[in-house]
C-alpha cells in the first residue's frame, strides 16, 4: 500500500510562515524517513494518547525506530507517557531531544493553577535529577542509550 505524501500540505504551510515546521503523531520509522524528506525541522512522536486506535504502539517503544530513521537530520522529541522524571530519562537515552508534558501540566493546573503546574515541574525536574544521579549521570549529556537498552 502506497502512503499518502503530504508534501503539498507542507509546502502550503511554508508558504504561512518561515518558522521551523514540527510534525506531530509520527510512531513508524517510515513515517519518520518521508517527514525528514519532506523537510520538517522536528518529529514529535505521539500516538495522540493512545486514544486514537486500540493497539497504538506507545511512544516509548516507537521512539527508538523514529530516532534511527531520522539519523540526526532532524530534532526529535516524545509527547506521551511522559509522568515521571525516569520517563524524561529513558525518553532522553533512547534520543529523543526533549519530551512534552501537556498532561500532568495540565493536572497541575486543574489541581492548584499557576502554583500547581510550577509544582509539577518541579517534581519532574527533581525525579530526573534523582534518575540521572543514581544512573551516574552529571549532565543530560551523559544520559545514553545503553542507561536502558542493552547493547
Amino acid at each position: 500500500m502506497t502512503r499518502p505524501s503530504h508534501g503539498k500540505d507542507l509546502d502550503w504551510l511554508r508558504s504561512l510562515s518561515h518558522l521551523p515546521i514540527l510534525l506531530k503523531g509520527i510512531v513508524r520509522a517510515d513515517d519518520a524517513t518521508r517527514a525528514v524528506e519532506a523537510g520538517v525541522s522536528g518529529i514529535i512522536v505521539s500516538n495522540h494518547g493512545g486514544r486514537q486506535l486500540d493497539g497504538a504502539p506507545a511512544t516509548l517503544e516507537a521512539l527508538p525506530g523514529v530516532v534511527q530513521a531520522a539519523a540526526g537530520r532532524c530534532e526529535v522529541f516524545m509527547d506521551g507517557g511522559v509522568r515521571w522524571g525516569d520517563d524524561v530519562f529513558k525518553a532522553l537515552a533512547l534520543g529523543a531531544r526533549a519530551v512534552l508534558v501537556g498532561r500532568p501540566v495540565l493536572w497541575g493546573l486543574a489541581a492548584a493553577g499557576q502554583a500547581g503546574v510550577a509544582d509539577v515541574l518541579r517534581l519532574l525536574s527533581g525525579e530526573l535529577s534523582r534518575t540521572m544521579a543514581l544512573a551516574g549521570c552529571a549532565t543530560i549529556a551523559d544520559i545514553d542509550r545503553t542507561m536502558v537498552a542493552p547493547g
